[in-house]
């Protein structure tokens, strides 16, 4: 595999765990630990990973929607799956522990802390509104792991592609 992909791939599956680990880190009581703009960089950061990715898979014409992306990514390695599978099976399970979204969006200024719920603003204790910043984080975050992890699979089957297209037309040559 050259070096290009691996390091597609190494980038990809090291901001999944990173990004997952900013999940786990919002079901810890208390103030968020991982500032906001950290959280909302690694979201910012899926887009040049998992586009290069996908145009990876459609230079190589490896389909990326509907029954034949499965089977490319399929048949990509066993531990690249097991590993991107871990980290979104990780990334549900803290999904599914982390609680119940409170309404709104949280803001403080001198006054206290508040959800805004479409323009009206509620009062709330500074837990609440610490559990609506990790719920931010982790709404944000969770999305961010599940495309770095496909980012990598998406890269591995793009390689794949490469590789039987460039097979074929190796086989299509006359023999000298």
């Amino acid at each position: 595999m050259p070096t290009s992909y691996k390091i597609h791939i190494a980038i990809a599956l090291f901001l999944a765990g990173l990004s997952g680990l900013v999940v786990a880190l919002t079901l810890l009581p208390g103030s968020p630990i991982v500032p906001t703009a950290v959280a909302f960089t690694l979201f910012g950061l899926v887009f040049p990973v998992f586009g290069s990715a996908l145009l990876r898979c459609y230079r190589a014409g490896v389909p990326t929607k509907g029954p034949q992306a499965f089977t490319y990514m399929w048949q990509t390695p066993r531990w690249l799956r097991v590993t991107a599978g871990a980290f979104i099976a990780g990334v549900l399970l803290c999904l599914a522990g982390g609680g119940v979204e409170p309404n709104g969006q949280p803001e403080h200024d001198a006054s206290g802390y508040y959800l805004d719920d479409h323009g009206v603003r509620h009062a709330v204790s500074r837990s609440t509104y610490d559990s609506g910043l990790k719920a931010d984080l982790r709404g944000f975050d969770s999305g961010a792991t599940l495309f770095f992890a496909v980012s990598a699979v998406l890269a591995a089957a793009a390689y794949r592609g490469e590789e039987e297209t460039l097979a074929q037309w190796r086989q299509s040559q006359p023999h000298q």
